[in-house]
């Protein structure tokens, strides 16, 4: 190790600012049931109960795995999997096709082998009973009594509790938090101190410490008058842009932000590289503090919105992004991809906004919530009837299929009107005479047969249409080499874009019927492409292989006129008269001078229309040459489409949509009736007075996303409030008033104190959904401020602090940490950092295996902006229980492992920013007399930990720079080094401590 990161680590043990508590290293019961609803009992019922469960007709090698017990004793070949050991385990051996071959007619992806080797080293957790007795929530019946449906009832209006400390509340938070202590026999710890308090805004708000001149400013304040003085500073903070950054990132862990794919199961990984629009959108959005049921409405349905302004439609566009920008599996050899899709936003939107798992109920109903597969498929068809917009998927069509992205517009005219092409164009008499006054080598009107050109087979001719064309080739041969030259034509194509991989070649310069096509090729994009369709481009062979390609879509059956101009290795098309593809392109025909007219040189794909006013030209046009072939025509002047903005991930509706079919056990192959698409029906049967909470209206001709947010954010859903007031009382308390705040179904956890979540329900809904008004209320109340510290026999009595006598103290998270850092050094850049270091990059991330590739980038913004590549975060933050963005992370793991310790001690970034610290604060002349350092200890203890350094501090911190300086000089550095050296492992070990990391 190196040796002063070394003596950083010693420093760290020598010294005693306020030690911290351990936090065990565990994966709550909650994620590990997630885990196996999502990914381990679907493929058992969907591969494995058919023959190994009770309702099989023989049960096979005696093998039952439709039950925890089952599982374990395994059958005829002994247990079927050793908890922790996986290689071990017969049924992953049987996965793998290792000796035992399951299932016997394919084996599964190599993602789910994994996730059932994962699954058996982490411990092989299973809820199921040991029979499978479950009464199926389509049948009537559940499992749950109505005390564990309690999230599905209706809220309740409490009324506020009397309490015997009648002074201590300032809220009627306050008064539902005392009557609990109080009926606990317990009592209310005491107040933060000013500088803790400030601290615990600060971090809370914004994600950010307060130096100490606003600490010692606060506390000034506060000596005068405490409400006043921390009445301010909220509401300072809450207007702050940092706000967004902080209660962004909150958001982003729900919405299981990525900016790439993840491991597809193939080893891809392939980049989102408008991912971070997503982002963007989320922060600003609170800084903005947009009304809760209208952020829900945009991420779920803000493609079909109204907007007033196009940076209106842009930010709703830009919304969608939430149902978009999940993970996904690999489309090769996956017949449920798109279904796949659908889960993924079912899951997302259910488990965010109502805290219930109910993508379980895919395969059959669910175990214990009370969601029939009924009520999954309803679902499903909204979102089945909503196409997903997430790009080219790194170019790697095995990941998932390429689709179009958002465009966005600076004017909400975003479609220009394009005029009536549809008749055969009637040109002036002079038209003719305009296009000879250009000295083509060859025009033919095509009216009559040509003379000049060889039409095979025969094509027939008219006056107003032209040569009509079908499997029809016009070839003819320039008169000299033509290294440049020019064509122009009017054509009519009848062929869909998209009915087959090209539309249609429309002329070749290149020897004919050479399979190699070495020359110039034009033609209309078809299906083989989703971003070229309907476009025109321009191919050099297959040898080069480079093609150049315009924007406009070229509607079928349309008369449109051509231009091609090659001067040298540049090419000009023009479309109806304006520039369409302006680029370079290598000629590849060599000496050939012949040409094709209506197909490709091997017959490839020929226009099936019309074609006619063919001009050939032995030089390159000059533009206004060639605009002027269009404009002397008589003809409407083409619409260039307006190029956007930019793009952005998103969904929007499909062009039919459609109820959708029950999978049977979740196999897209085997389909039962159909399910008109709706929302979950549970509520009409836990509610004692009628309801039509079960029930949505669907707007003929859309998918149901609108209904599906109007239904979600009914000011009376029980559930779509009380989830995010949790929520927010979780970040803001340490701990939620339910303890699984992804989970509100029968097997989460039971509200601590249910009327103050109701309270907390109904007064958001009041206040208009606002999250700040709702943070506000919180931070302002008695409870948020009382002191972390308690006595030990109230520490005894309630050690998880259930009844919340006392604050939480909380490590900070990744984000927290790295920014905290970055701004007691001197470097945190405040600014937004606006787009991403993948915004131009898509591609597939380590692919091919084994060549890693960096995408990081340094940078001194906030962490919420470093790029968050799924399976390759920033190393920076991977070390601090940084969630996976595959699953949603409501409430983040907060694990003590050594690979923190030793992060914090041999990173680059904990090193390079103490370096700058030091040099920031030490003048630059050497200097090593007891009061210059005893002094200078103090001002880094301000600087780092916002406060004076003790006595005693000085003491041991100077004797520590005394021995290290010795230790550096004895290994041969000089005393300017020695002194840098010295001073900066101090700085980093003081960035190390608890006092540094934890928020009392």
């Amino acid at each position: 190790m190196n040796l002063i990161r070394l003596l950083a680590a010693l420093f760290v043990l020598l010294l005693t600012i306020n030690g911290g508590r351990s936090i065990a290293d565990e994966r709550t019961a909650t994620s590990q049931r997630q885990f196996f609803e999502a990914k381990i009992r679907p493929v058992l019922v969907q591969h494995c109960y058919e023959c190994h469960s009770a309702d099989s007709k023989e049960i096979g090698g005696n093998f039952r795995i439709d039950s925890r017990d089952g599982m374990l004793a395994g059958g005829e070949s002994g247990p079927s999997l050793l908890a922790g050991r996986p290689d071990e385990s017969l049924v992953i051996q049987a996965l793998r096709y290792d000796g035992l071959e399951m299932p016997p007619e394919e084996p599964l992806p190599a993602q789910v082998i994994n996730d059932f080797a994962e699954w058996i080293a982490k411990g092989a957790y299973d809820p199921r009973e040991t029979e499978t007795t479950h009464q199926s929530a389509a049948d009537g019946g559940t499992t749950a009594d109505p005390e564990e449906l309690w999230s599905f009832v209706p809220r309740t209006q409490p009324a506020i509790p009397s309490v015997h400390d009648r002074w201590w509340p300032i809220d009627s938070i306050d008064c539902f938090v005392l009557a609990g202590i109080e009926q606990a026999g317990l009592q209310p710890t005491t107040d933060a101190d000013a500088a803790t308090l400030a601290r615990r805004l600060y971090y809370d708000l914004i994600g950010l410490p307060p130096t100490s001149a606003q600490l010692h400013a606060f506390s000034t304040e506060y000596e005068l008058d405490p409400v006043a003085a921390k009445t301010e500073l909220v509401d300072r903070l809450l207007a702050s842009p940092q706000f967004g950054v902080r209660w962004g990132r909150y958001w982003l862990d729900v919405a299981r932000y990525g900016e790439s794919n993840g491991d597809d199961g193939l080893g891809r990984n392939a980049t989102f590289p408008q991912a971070w629009r997503y982002r963007d959108y989320v922060i600003d959005a609170l800084n903005n503090d947009v009304p809760y049921d209208q952020f829900l409405t945009e991420q779920i349905a803000g493609d079909s919105l109204p907007a007033e302004t196009a940076q209106q439609r842009n930010r709703q566009l830009i919304a969608t992004g939430f149902l978009a920008i999940g993970s996904k599996p690999a489309a090769a050899m996956n017949n449920n991809f798109a279904m796949d899709v659908v889960d993924d936003q079912i899951n997302t939107v259910c488990t965010t906004v109502l805290g219930l798992s109910v993508a379980c109920a895919r395969c059959h109903d669910h175990k214990h919530d009370p969601i029939p597969t009924r009520d999954y498929y309803a679902l499903a068809g909204i979102f089945q009837s909503t196409e997903t917009l997430y790009g080219a998927s790194g170019n790697e069509k095995l990941t998932a299929p390429p689709t179009p992205l958002h465009e966005l517009y600076d004017s909400l005219e975003q479609i220009q009107i394009r005029p009536d092409r549809s008749s055969p164009p009637n040109f002036p008499r002079e038209y003719s005479d305009a296009i000879d006054a250009l000295k083509p080598s060859l025009h033919e009107s095509l009216k009559v047969a040509p003379e000049r050109l060889t039409v095979s087979p025969p094509a027939s001719h008219s006056v107003d249409r032209f040569a009509a064309v079908k499997d029809t080739r016009l070839t003819g041969q320039f008169e000299q080499d033509a290294e440049s030259y020019s064509l122009s034509f009017w054509f009519l194509n009848s062929i869909k874009n998209d009915e087959r991989p090209i539309t249609a070649y429309l002329f070749s310069r290149a020897k004919l019927d050479d399979k190699s096509l070495p020359g110039d090729h034009l033609g209309i994009g078809g299906n083989h492409e989703k971003d070229q369709t309907g476009k025109l481009f321009v191919f050099n062979g297959n040898e080069k292989k480079q093609t150049i390609t315009g924007s406009t879509v070229i509607d079928p059956n349309s008369w449109n006129h051509i231009v091609l101009v090659r001067s040298g290795k540049r090419v000009n098309v023009f479309l109806n008269g304006q520039l369409e593809i302006d680029g370079d392109l290598e000629p590849a025909f060599g000496d050939s001078r012949q040409y094709c007219l209506a197909g490709r040189s091997d017959q490839f794909a020929p226009l099936a229309g019309n074609i006619g006013e063919v001009a050939i030209f032995d030089r390159g046009l000059a533009n206004d040459e060639a605009r002027q072939l269009h404009a002397a025509s008589g003809q409407p002047l083409g619409i260039r489409p307006r190029p956007p903005l930019g793009f952005a991930m998103g969904v929007r509706d499909r062009s039919n949509p459609a109820d959708c079919k029950i999978h049977i056990n979740g196999d897209g192959k085997k389909l039962g009736p159909d399910v008109p698409r709706g929302v979950l029906t549970a509520y009409r049967n836990v509610s004692t007075t009628p309801s039509t909470l079960g029930e949505i209206s669907i707007q003929s001709g859309t998918s149901g996303r609108a209904a599906l947010a109007n239904w979600l954010t009914r000011a009376d859903h029980p559930q779509t409030a009380r989830v995010m007031v949790n929520r927010v009382w979780l970040h803001l308390m340490g701990q939620g008033i339910v303890d699984t705040p992804d989970d509100f179904g029968v097997y989460g956890a039971r509200p601590s104190h249910p009327e103050l979540l109701d309270h907390l329900a109904n007064r958001f809904v009041q206040d208009g959904w606002s999250v700040k008004r709702l943070i506000r209320t919180i931070v302002l109340s008695r409870t948020y401020s009382m002191d972390s510290c308690t006595n030990p026999a109230a520490l005894q009595s309630d050690p998880d602090n259930h009844w919340m006598a006392r604050h939480n103290r909380r490590r900070l998270d990744a984000e927290s940490l790295r920014d905290s850092m970055l701004l007691v050094c001197g470097n945190l850049d405040y600014s937004p950092d606006h787009g991403s270091a993948i915004e131009n990059l898509d591609m597939l991330i380590n692919w091919p295996p084994g060549e890693a590739t960096n995408l990081h980038r340094d940078s001194q913004h906030r962490s919420v902006y470093l790029c968050m590549l799924r399976h390759a975060p920033p190393r920076e933050l991977a070390a601090f229980d940084l969630p996976d963005a595959v699953a949603i992370a409501g409430k983040r793991e907060s694990t003590t492992l050594p690979t923190q310790a030793l992060f914090l001690i041999n990173s680059d970034f904990v090193v390079d920013n103490s370096r700058t610290l030091v040099e920031r604060l030490l003048p630059e002349s050497i200097q090593d007399s007891m009061p210059d350092d005893r002094e200078r200890v103090s001002q880094l203890f301000a600087s780092v930990l916002s406060r004076r350094a003790t006595p005693a501090e000085i003491d041991r911190a100077v004797g520590y720079l005394r021995l290290t300086r010795q230790q550096l000089a004895d290994s041969g550095m000089t005393p300017e080094q020695c002194r840098m050296q010295s001073w900066a492992s101090l700085a980093q070990a003081l960035m190390t401590t608890n006092e540094f990391r934890y928020v009392d």
